[in-house]
């Protein structure tokens, strides 16, 4: 039978396979948590395009790149590691692995491209456990002669989580859970029922008894329980923390949810006291918190628990790097030991991009506290937030007559 590649495309392909998926998993990881903040900001098809095949492609190329390794584990737990030749130890076979468990975990700026995806998050949680069960089959095949095994546990242990973080976000952000989410517990109303048969009882008893009615409030009676500090509507992170309140009742609209005539009116008061610039720079801020809850894990991050599996996992990354520098890589080849460094430097660099877009997010400041507006931190955010401001940059625009404000 006549082989179709030549037998140097095939040479090349057997040598560079690995490596190659390898670079070009953290290739992809990069492009997207750099790339796709912009997707929310630009209606640019071709900056689309590449975030919409980096987020397929990212994946493709972890879980190939996993079929390579645990493939070329075979039966024999020690392959050959010449230093011409271009194998890979098993050790460092090993040690990869959990990389890419890394990466299918995903940067936290994108977990998924449309709102569809979030409904894949069982198949997601299926592909986490066969993940775990091919990670463990290609560790044990490295035994028991692995000088890699204390950073391999550790890298694992980070790429568990942020496979867990992704699964999660998707589940949340799924429209039937994101709904039920946001259901609040019936509120009956009075009960009829009994209060006319106690009345009945006390009236049969020839007690005094007697129904008053209370009549419904007028509009104009009305009061709004929000309240406005109107001193601090000159600051970015006073808006921010506005938009976060109403994005709480509204975010209600995307699963066909309704909202109370309470909360209706203290919206329509609230902008109503508002400049046309004020109003549009809070809706604008509305939109990012309800894309960032439907297509980032800012909602699993933004938690107790996250913040600890966060930090757990910055931890392990670190700690692997640190065990990796001090072990012996004299049976390993050079090349090889340069890619793995770019690896760890590379996680390690994506770890911190995302403790400080989570340390330095809209989220962040809407959580700080109105007691804590004249703090260290809230001047922190502030300066950070002015820093965004080109989001909220608007000229008056002349249109008929009119005038109306636009983005710059």
């Amino acid at each position: 039978m006549v082989n179709p590649l030549p037998p140097v495309v095939k040479k090349v392909w057997e040598k560079w396979n690995l490596r190659g998926f390898v670079l070009l998993s953290l290739s992809l990881q990069i492009t997207l948590i750099l790339g796709a903040p912009f997707r929310k900001r630009t209606p640019n098809m071709g900056v689309t395009f590449v975030i919409w095949s980096s987020y397929l492609l990212a994946d493709w190329a972890a879980n190939f790149a996993i079929g390579l390794i645990a493939n070329s584990q075979g039966d024999n737990p020690l392959i050959p590691s010449p230093n011409n030749n271009g194998g890979f130890n098993s050790d460092l076979l090993a040690f990869g692995l959990p990389f890419f468990c890394y990466n299918l975990g995903g940067p936290d700026t994108i977990t998924a491209f449309a709102l569809e995806d979030n409904t894949l998050w069982l198949r997601h949680l299926f592909g986490l456990v066969f993940q775990v069960i091919a990670a463990v089959y290609v560790f044990i095949q490295s035994f028991p002669k692995n000088k890699l095994w204390l950073p391999t546990v550790l890298l694992f242990l980070a790429g568990i989580i942020k496979y867990a973080e992704r699964t999660r976000a998707l589940y949340l952000a799924s429209l039937d859970n994101f709904k039920e989410s946001m259901l609040k517990k019936p509120d009956p109303g009075p009960n009829y029922a009994k209060l006319m048969e106690e009345y009945s009882s006390k009236k049969d008893a020839k007690l005094p008894t007697h129904i008053e009615l209370t009549p419904e409030r007028s509009k104009e009676s009305r009061t709004t329980t929000y309240v406005v500090d109107e001193g601090e509507m000159n600051k970015d992170i006073a808006l921010v923390r506005h938009a976060f309140f109403f994005f709480n009742i509204f975010k209600g609209l995307i699963v066909d949810l309704i909202f109370s005539f309470h909360e209706r009116f203290e919206s329509r008061v609230f902008f109503h006291n508002r400049s046309p610039e004020q109003a549009f720079k809070i809706v604008a801020i509305e939109l990012n918190f309800m894309y960032e809850a439907l297509f980032t894990k800012v909602v699993v991050v933004h938690s107790k628990r996250g913040y600890l599996c966060r930090a757990i996992s910055f931890s392990a990354v670190c700690t692997a790097l640190v065990c990796f520098q001090k072990i012996e890589k004299h049976d390993f080849h050079g090349f090889d030991v340069g890619i793995t460094y770019i690896l760890l430097f590379g996680a390690l660099a994506l770890d911190s991009i995302a403790v400080f877009m989570l340390t330095f997010s809209d989220w962040t400041a809407a959580f700080v506290k109105k007691s804590c507006l004249k703090s260290y931190i809230d001047s922190i955010l502030e300066k950070y937030l002015n820093l965004k401001k080109p989001r909220w940059c608007f000229t008056p625009k002349s249109k008929g007559g009119t005038k109306v404000f636009g983005v710059v």
